[in-house]
């Protein structure tokens, strides 16, 4: 077969030097009937298509078959598995003939290049990494939503991948962005798809039908293990992952880390350009004017699961209890599940609100939950978990101690001392303590009287009396000593 360069020189040799065929056939060392054939062609000769046999051909059905059970597999393990039948075959042969093997059995699909219309699309997709937060490794989820036609990005962090998340996203991109477009393109996560059907239909779950239905906006899922008809959100989780988790960053918060991402996907926007030339902003900008408006009742960006509290007042929500106030026990509860927070409703009224843990076995209560219960069950104060969670100032725990060496029912006045903060603020009460301390009466009614008086900072000063007698006027009285009454009322009893 003559190469290019042999039939670019033969033609050159013979129409511009005019040099004989025979003389050329022998300065390129080829047959003169070789130079004729090849100015015959007034284009390049094309390069031979068949493919040479194979050493690797005897064992080509054992590699078909191993790419079909394991498409992934890699060439160097395929060429270990099938030793020692082909021991004597260079690693690069076997990389070269598996590739070919593969292109043949898994052709490349191709694709259609798409122009978005602004206010059209958005789409969305979650991807997962990991950042130190409040001094901990944690594995973080975060939603990431783009607007093609604009290429603006806006992500969300939560802890773990929940319907509540998708919802909160979702409203979090709507609100960033400035208006709804007429559709979302999202794949077919079990978040808010229940049943996939036939071609394009999906049966979804109702909150999330509620969601959509109050901006609203046409979800279109992809077709199973088509992740690539959401494109350009798929980069977009790469590129959320490359500027904002790599270096891994360090926070205090969740709250902390989606301020980092916003501020990072903000410095972008002047940078960044689309092809004919605009910034990410000023695309932004113009196709806001695209987006319908947001509605004026946002829905909330929640899960509702129904429960029942427990004999302790407690609710079991994804492995991990809840507090409400006790006399509720035993009653059916609504708890409405967000990213951060979970809020209990018993006939229609809220009755407690707390953050959310994803601890297994994580126990989130109020102490003022069952303050009224153990009051009258003073008996197991010391191993109420609702005492062991309540953080309080060494004072109160000093009264205690002070209060059971001198009355029999300590821990119920000490629970009742703790009701107090039901009415006044924790520093009011630990200044009441500590005045009632002073007066020699650490005791429930002195801080109560403290706490009721009309000048919070100290007893209501009285002006002196007029007294027309000069020995009277120099008379003084000492303040009584509350204690005294104490260990009056104690002899009595």
């Amino acid at each position: 077969m003559i190469r290019v360069s042999q039939w670019a020189e033969m033609r050159h040799l013979f129409l511009v030097e005019e040099v004989a065929k025979k003389e050329i056939a022998r300065r390129i060392g080829v047959d003169v009937r070789t130079v004729r054939r090849a100015l015959e062609h007034e284009t390049p000769p094309k390069r031979a298509t068949a493919l040479r046999p194979s050493r690797l051909d005897p064992w080509r059905g054992e590699i078909e078959r191993l790419l079909r059970e394991e498409p992934r597999l890699t060439a160097k393990r395929i060429g270990r598995v099938l030793v020692p039948p082909i021991a004597d075959v260079g690693a690069r042969m076997v990389r070269k003939y598996v590739a070919r093997v593969r292109r043949e059995l898994f052709p490349r699909e191709a694709f259609v290049h798409r122009t978005f219309v602004p206010g059209d699309t958005m789409e969305g997709d979650f991807g997962d990494s990991v950042a130190v937060i409040a001094g901990r490794v944690h594995r973080v989820k975060f939603l990431v939503a783009t607007l093609p036609a604009s290429n603006v990005y806006f992500a969300r962090a939560y802890p773990v991948e929940r319907l509540e998340c998708l919802l909160d996203g979702l409203q979090a991109a709507f609100e960033y962005f400035g208006g709804v477009p007429r559709r979302a393109v999202l794949d077919n996560t079990s978040l808010a798809v229940k049943e996939v059907l036939r071609g394009s239909e999906r049966v979804e779950h109702r909150a999330f039908q509620g969601f959509r239905g109050t901006y609203p906006f046409h979800v279109d899922f992809c077709a199973p293990r088509k992740g690539w008809e959401k494109g350009s959100v798929e980069g977009g989780v790469g590129y959320v992952r490359d500027n904002v988790f790599r270096p891994m960053p360090e926070v205090a918060s969740f709250e902390e880390l989606n301020a980092l991402i916003l501020r990072e996907l903000e410095r972008d926007l002047d940078e960044r350009r689309l092809p004919d030339g605009r910034t990410v902003r000023q695309a932004l900008c113009a196709e806001r004017e695209h987006l319908r408006p947001l509605p004026t009742h946002r829905p909330e960006a929640c899960r509702t699961v129904s429960c029942v509290a427990s004999k302790f007042g407690l609710v079991r929500i994804e492995r991990a209890d809840y507090s409400v106030p006790i006399r509720w026990a035993y009653r059916p509860v609504l708890a409405k599940l967000f990213p951060d927070r979970v809020v209990l409703v018993v006939e229609g009224e809220v009755v407690a609100s707390h953050g959310r843990t994803f601890c297994v076995g994580g126990k989130v209560i109020d102490p003022f939950h069952v303050l009224s219960l153990l009051e009258h069950k003073h008996r197991a104060v010391p191993e109420a978990t609702a005492i062991q969670q309540l953080r309080l100032p060494p004072r109160f725990h000093e009264l205690r101690a002070e209060l059971r060496r001198h009355t029999r029912k300590a821990d119920q006045e000490w629970v009742q001392v703790l009701r107090l903060l039901e009415e006044y603020p924790l520093e009011a009460v630990a200044q009441a303590i500590d005045e009632a301390w002073e007066r020699g009466s650490p005791r429930r009614e002195t801080i109560r009287l403290l706490l009721r008086r009309p000048n919070p900072a100290g007893l209501a000063s009285v002006p002196p009396a007029l007294v027309r007698r000069a020995e009277l006027a120099q008379l003084t009285v000492a303040p009584p000593l509350l204690g005294e009454y104490d260990r009056l009322a104690e002899a009595r009893s």
